[in-house]
């Protein structure tokens, strides 16, 4: 007992400190060993071919490669040290090892074959859920993702998408009224903002029914919310200590940022548990009806069998609202980015809609006095009349997607700025794991990078140029060709709609590897894949038909050094960009977006 007494009492030569000192002491004691025997773990573990794959220096021995992934960029340092080290390399993350693909043939066997998620999907789900909810997209319980795949796949057939688009062209009013409003009155908009809630309300009122989603108690919120709370996912994704410390019960007390964070949660948590709770509500619905409120309606749990409460089925109603407006939105902007360097293929995109008659005469109208005047409430100005576009007057899902141009332009759009640059983590199970001949450890996290796919020299001709033609030219560009085999001829095949899936590919399907993936691959795939395309395809449709786009001034970070949009017409608008401002301007926040997009609008009617 004396010499317990001594150092867990006030006799101690400390005095009063002597106990917290001692616990202290002891934990950090207890933390060491317990690092010691997962390092030792680590290092005598089986590698099989792991040990032979090339890795990159690595920045910290404890550390490992993390100080590169924190790097606003970090998927552009990925290409380069793909480009030096080859297409499939070795990464340490503290005491484990990501094995990162960019090769086309080896990423489509791991996402068609390895069936676990990594932990950074929970993270994601978790911070905008809040702790322990997790929902379809990051659970790794197979069951879980199964039960809710199956129930909800079904919500996305093209026949209910062309009910949610009338949900999109409802929206777009808005949008538009918005556009003409801030340009008219400031001399540019300022289109992010714009585009999230666009694609905010065409997510509720289009894929739940949600009646008027902008008179929702947080709706104004929500997205930036979202936002908030998605840059501070990917920020734990790549820091593993930030994790840790987030969910601290002292990190609200001593960080304002982490408040704010838990702030934004409550009010995210409160606004999908209402929306939930409206869809459990209503009566049940027929089993002919397979939209998706009434899909998730009678979504059951996976072990049990009961029906979910509305704490239980928000997590997927959180997943469905942030994928379908973030996502789609990040991509109309990237294309209004991309025509703004290329104006001549903003130009022919134009003339294709023009000639085809794409939201041309009555497709845009104004409303009358009383009604505009409650739109401008909700657009938040009464500039300009308000807007809303005729049905009877716009083209539908199949119409644009007959396209050849505006298809061509957004394909090379999402290849050369995909939104889920980063995406596609594959954690192995407990048995080691083949991949293209090489036999990997188990629990190897399998990383395959959609960026580097796209914009690899050995995957593609030119992969830093922006080149539309290259979707027309070539009907398979979608897939990986075998080395020595040339393109198709120019103007064969049946255009770029083989690229982003549907019948073109039912009708002639291809057994090569996709290097081209803008929806992912393999079961695991984006399920609302059909209702996103035809919502990028329909809003910058609609945009472009009316505007000439060009970048502000204020987004030319550096008007020197290799551009970004050479070849443009002569006497083209728009800002000089290399590739290096355009990394300055991306913002990685899980999914891959401009921080700012002010864009200077010129009515082609005017």
């Amino acid at each position: 007992m004396g010499y317990l007494d001594t150092f867990y009492s006030t006799k101690g030569a400390l005095g009063v400190w002597t106990p917290f000192v001692v616990v202290i002491l002891n934990a950090m004691g207890v933390a060491l060993g317990l690092g010691l025997v997962q390092l030792v773990k680590f290092l005598v573990r089986p590698q099989y071919d792991l040990a032979r794959l090339p890795q990159p220096p690595v920045g910290d021995w404890v550390l490992g490669h993390v100080k590169y992934l924190l790097r606003k960029d970090y998927h552009r340092v990925i290409l380069g040290w793909a480009k030096q080290y080859g297409k499939i390399f070795k990464l340490r993350i503290l005491n484990e090892w990501t094995v990162v693909i960019t090769d086309p043939a080896a990423a489509a066997q791991v996402l068609a074959t390895v069936p676990g998620r990594t932990h950074n999907y929970k993270h994601i789900d978790e911070v905008l859920g809040g702790p322990g909810k997790i929902s379809m997209f990051g659970t790794p319980d197979e069951v879980h993702w199964r039960n809710a795949r199956k129930t909800t796949a079904p919500a996305f057939s093209m026949a209910n998408v062309r009910r949610y688009y009338g949900g999109v062209l409802s929206a777009a009013g808005e949008l538009l009224t918005s556009l003409d409003a801030e340009q008219g009155a400031l001399g540019a908009v300022d289109a992010e903002p714009l585009l999230q809630r666009l694609m905010l309300r065409a997510t509720l009122e289009g894929l739940f029914e949600v009646p008027d989603a902008t008179a929702l108690p947080g709706f104004d919120t929500l997205a930036s919310n979202i936002l908030l709370l998605m840059a501070e996912a990917n920020a734990q994704v790549t820091d593993p200590l930030r994790a840790f410390f987030y969910f601290t019960p002292v990190a609200p007390l001593v960080s304002k940022h982490v408040a704010r964070c838990r702030a934004a949660l409550k009010e995210i948590v409160m606004f999908h548990g209402k929306t939930a709770a409206r869809i459990l509500a209503r009566p049940e619905p027929e089993p002919s009806n397979t939209l998706l409120w009434a899909c998730l309606h009678r979504l059951r749990h996976p072990h049990t069998g009961r029906k979910l409460t509305a704490g239980q089925l928000h997590p997927e109603v959180g997943m469905y609202t942030t994928a379908g407006f973030d996502t789609t939105a990040s991509t109309v902007g990237w294309c209004m980015y991309a025509a703004s360097l290329w104006p001549e293929q903003q130009e022919a995109v134009a003339a294709e809609l023009r000639a085809a008659g794409v939201f041309g005469r009555g497709a845009v109208v104004e409303v009358d006095e009383a009604e505009s005047e409650a739109l401008a409430g909700g657009c938040g100005s009464k500039r300009r009349p308000a807007l809303k576009l005729d049905p009877k007057h716009c083209p539908g899902p199949e119409e644009l997607a007959k396209l050849p141009r505006l298809n061509a332009f957004i394909n090379e759009v999402m290849r050369m700025f995909p939104p889920t640059a980063i995406s596609a983590e594959r954690l192995t199970s407990d048995q080691p794991v083949t991949v293209m001949g090489m036999t990997f450890p188990a629990k190897t996290v399998l990383w395959c990078i959609t960026y580097g796919i796209h914009m690899s020299d050995a995957d593609w001709e030119e992969p830093a140029k922006f080149k539309p033609e290259r979707w027309l030219e070539d009907s398979r560009c979608a897939f990986a060709r075998s080395p020595g085999t040339a393109a198709p001829a120019a103007g064969g095949g049946d255009g770029p709609a083989a690229a982003i899936g549907g019948a073109a590919e039912e009708e002639a399907p291809n057994t090569a590897p996709r290097r081209f993936l803008p929806f992912g691959q393999g079961p695991k795939n984006c399920v609302g894949q059909n209702f996103g395309i035809t919502v990028v395809r329909a809003v910058v449709a609609l945009l472009l038909s009316r505007y000439r786009v060009a970048l502000h001034p204020d987004m030319d970070t550096s008007p020197e050094g290799d551009k970004l949009g050479a070849g443009r017409a002569e006497g083209g608008s728009g800002c000089r960009h290399s590739a290096e401002d355009t990394a300055r301007l991306t913002h990685v926040a899980v999914i891959t977006k401009l921080k700012k997009l002010r864009l200077v609008l010129q009515r082609r009617d005017d």
